[in-house]
């Protein structure tokens, strides 16, 4: 299971997190109090590190010498320059200074931490922590993700005919990653209800999802947005990006573009709870 992780932001300005943006020197982002792994995997700030960013959940308190509440919520964007790194974010809930140092040994937040303005990432499951004493957080939702622009971590290419066995998987996965992670088209009916669908859906598949899962069948081979879809893949098979391509088989039908010495999960072999555990493995590998 991916390890989950959290944003934490701490600030000496006793205004900073009135409105809804804060900027931060670069030396001061992620640098400091944050694992080695963890810089390495976010640090250089890029579309798919702030894309992950931004599911993560949210701490935004001060130093300690400010007194004052802290809040939790998300990043809704950050903006990165050479002279700083700018947050905007959404506050949804306050967490009491108190609270605050309660938890500290549990959120992993080092005693002089706390009087250092910076953003560190911690491998602290926040949801968790913050439920053990009654602030149910994980029911709380940030902004809608915007699937023009939203990096995904899995989308999901298949037949109608093979729906029922692809929601069961996907709601497997989201039990391993955040939701909004993964690309379902039944998760965003009112998105996708535009023209020129063909264009969206090719551009997230091909450049906005970091590993595509192809539930192969006969069916599949017989449908146009299946087709259409599976340009991408076929297009990132070209380009020798193919450990972002998993096939999962549900039957022996053919399908264009598929050949026998390509490896595939055998779908009818293993449950919806071990296809989603194959897919996570293959997320933690890609990184």
């Amino acid at each position: 299971m991916a390890v989950a992780l959290y944003n934490l932001f701490i600030s000496g300005d006793e205004t900073a997190w009135d409105s809804d943006t804060k900027t931060y020197d670069v030396d001061r982002c992620l640098r400091e109090y944050t694992d080695k792994d963890v810089f390495e995997k976010f640090g250089k700030l890029g579309k798919e590190e702030i894309s992950e960013l931004k599911k993560l959940p949210c701490i935004f308190a001060y130093e300690d010498y400010c007194q004052k509440d802290a809040s939790i919520g998300y990043i809704t964007d950050i903006l990165v320059r050479q002279v700083g790194v700018k947050i905007t974010f959404q506050k949804l809930e306050v967490l009491s200074l108190a609270t605050l140092h309660e938890l500290q040994f549990e959120l992993d937040i080092k005693n002089w931490e706390l009087n250092r303005t910076h953003w560190a990432i911690k491998k602290v499951n926040l949801y968790d922590e913050l439920n053990k004493v009654g602030i149910r957080f994980n029911g709380i939702k940030s902004k809608p993700v915007d699937i023009t622009k939203h990096y995904f971590d899995v989308s999901f290419t298949f037949a109608g005919e093979s729906r029922d066995v692809v929601e069961q998987v996907v709601n497997e996965v989201g039990k391993l990653i955040d939701q909004d992670g993964i690309f379902y088209d039944n998760n965003y009916v009112g998105q996708l209800a535009r023209p020129s669908l063909d264009t969206l859906l090719q551009d997230i598949y091909r450049n906005r999802s970091k590993l595509i899962v192809v539930f192969l069948c006969e069916k599949y081979q017989e449908k146009k947005w299946c087709g259409l879809e599976f340009r991408a893949v076929r297009e990132m098979i070209m380009d020798k990006s193919i450990d972002k391509i998993m096939y999962v088989r549900l039957d022996a039908g053919h399908v264009d573009g598929v050949f026998s010495t390509d490896g595939y999960v055998d779908g009818t072999k293993y449950s919806p709870q071990q296809i989603a555990g194959f897919i996570d493995e293959r997320l933690n590998l890609l990184g």
